[in-house]
Parts: C-alpha cells; structure tokens; sequence
C-alpha cells in the first residue's frame, strides 16, 4: 500500500526544507503539503476512501485559521481518522506545549531544527517508523 505524509506548515521555506530534506532519503512517501489546519480538515472532508488517508500527518503548531492544536483536537475527535499518527513539528520548545500534544493525543513532539542535515535525520527517522 502507498504511503502518504501529510504535511501542515504556514511557512513556505519550512515546506520546501520538509520537501527537501525527504528527497534527500529517497523516500518513496507521496508528500501533500498543507498552509493551515483549515485545508487538512478540508480535505478529510473531501470523503477520501480510507486507503488515501495519510501514514503520517505532520503538524505545525502555529498556523492561520486552524492551527496546530485545534486541528490535532479535532482529528483525534473523529472515529474515522482518530488512528492516523500525528508529529508535531515546531519551532516551539515549551514543554507545556510538549505536554499539551501529547495529552491530545499527538505521537511525537520535534522542535525545528537549525540545520539542513539535521532535518535530513529527521525526516530519515520518520520514514524508518510511519513510512
């Protein structure tokens, strides 16, 4: 089965080092980049088959419209989408952040990194769990 990473960031450059950083580990994800929550929810409403749902969803935090916390609130109110691992990618380095994510539900909580390489790690470590 086709894997799919979701990926929901405001930051256009952080997309593009998301997007990089995967192609630099030859993924063979299908990546479908997101500007805010408010698309995502779009799109699950768009009554995707089950098979299209994502492997992974990954999340910023703080997004326009729906932002990180809501969006991750809302998916794992849904019965139908609530088993989707979610990593929280942000540049957030709160631990009540941390906390708050993984109360609601969230797999993981990454703080940005400052490097390129480091983002290649990353997304390596991604790939190797959900992918």
């Amino acid at each position: 089965m086709e894997k799919i990473f979701w990926i929901a960031d405001d930051d256009a450059d952080d997309r593009m080092i998301i997007k990089e950083a995967f192609e630099e580990n030859n993924n063979r994800q299908t990546l479908s980049f997101f500007e805010n929550g408010e698309m995502v929810l779009a799109r699950f409403k768009e009554g995707l088959e089950s098979s299209n749902y994502p492997s992974l969803l990954i999340l910023d935090l703080n997004m326009p419209k729906v932002n990180g916390f809501e969006l991750l609130e809302k998916i794992k109110k849904n019965d139908k989408i609530k088993h989707i691992p979610i990593v929280i990618l942000s540049t957030s380095k709160n631990n009540i952040d941390r906390e708050k994510v993984l109360s609601l539900g969230a797999d993981d909580f990454i703080t940005k990194p400052f490097s390129f390489d480091h983002m290649i790690k990353i997304t390596k470590e991604l790939i190797e769990k959900y992918g």
